[in-house]
């Protein structure tokens, strides 16, 4: 995966501070193929950056900051493939990314269950714990440095210098980001109205929809953060709507760590404490409503 530029900025996935995530600047006059060549190359370097002290160090952070990079790639090319024309190449570069990030998310599931709960282990829980911890980072040591790891990162790099040809259709950017803000927008408030009697599979659901709305508003934002009239969105507009989305997002993470983390502790025979998941699902809900009531900033005319 080339390189691209990026800058240091924060924001929180799951509870786990993500400090720095790719600098996307995308304008009008970009094709789709274009804009996705540039959400994928800051990505990927993104992944990039994180790969040796992951191998060398096995350090969490670095760890998560990847999965965060492989997740915003492959929202990218779920978010654009149908307004490129549904191409299958585009379709199995998303599948093949997500099968090779599977072990970095396992990983991250025992980081978390680590982080809250390991002091209060003792004997065989602790060790336990932390034995499922080293197995999934040599899971994740092996797939990194694979050959499919590195084909798939060539095969991304070629893939992207001629997808102009491979697509059926390249509209302009700012036609692609509001059909893709659509879909997405209305997946989120129709799936999201049931969240107060959902079951934690329908919540799940809802999660994968708003990240894949959050980071898309992320991408797109620069498309639509400067006014070009009275009924324009100004740009907090923009951060205020991907601020609810994101914690829309994150209280569902957060509650779905929780029953990640009970059948891991269960697994290494620790007890599991109880935790009350109201406010998380009240958090949810409140910001979900949020979002209805915001609208699409993207209505608007782009800059």
């Amino acid at each position: 995966m080339p390189l691209a530029e990026h800058v240091p900025l924060g924001h929180r996935i799951g509870g786990l501070t993500v400090p720095t995530k790719p600098l996307i600047e995308l304008t009008p006059d970009l094709s789709t193929t274009q804009a996705l060549d540039v959400i994928v190359r800051a990505c990927g370097q993104q992944v990039l950056d994180r790969v040796d002290p992951v191998l060398t160090t096995r350090d969490a952070r670095s760890l998560h900051e990847m999965r965060v990079a492989l997740r915003r790639l492959r929202a990218a090319f779920s978010l654009l493939r149908r307004p490129l024309g549904d191409g299958e190449k585009l379709a199995w570069v998303s599948t093949e990314t997500r099968d090779l990030a599977a072990p970095l998310g396992r990983a991250r599931d025992i980081d978390v269950a680590v982080r809250d709960h390991l002091e209060r282990l003792t004997g065989s829980p602790h060790r336990k714990l932390l034995a499922l911890r080293e197995d999934a980072y040599d899971e994740v040591v092996d797939v990194v440095g694979s050959d499919r790891w590195r084909d798939l990162s060539t095969h991304m790099d070629r893939f992207l210098k001629r997808l102009h040809d491979e697509v059926p259709v390249d509209p302009p950017v700012t036609e692609a980001a509001n059909e893709a803000l659509d879909r997405r927008f209305r997946r989120v408030t129709e799936r999201g109205a049931r969240l107060g009697r959902s079951k934690p599979a329908e919540r799940h659901r809802v999660r994968i929809d708003a990240k894949k709305l959050r980071y898309g508003s992320q991408f797109f934002a620069g498309l639509y953060a400067v006014p070009s009239g009275p009924d324009a969105p100004s740009t907090s507009a923009v951060v205020d709507f991907t601020r609810s989305v994101a914690t829309l997002q994150d209280s569902l993470g957060e509650l779905r760590d929780i029953q990640t983390t009970r059948h891991l502790l269960e697994s290494v025979g620790a007890t599991v404490p109880d935790v009350d998941t109201k406010p998380l699902l009240d958090r949810a809900i409140a910001s979900h409503a949020d979002i209805v009531s915001r609208g699409p900033f993207w209505t608007a005319p782009p800059r």
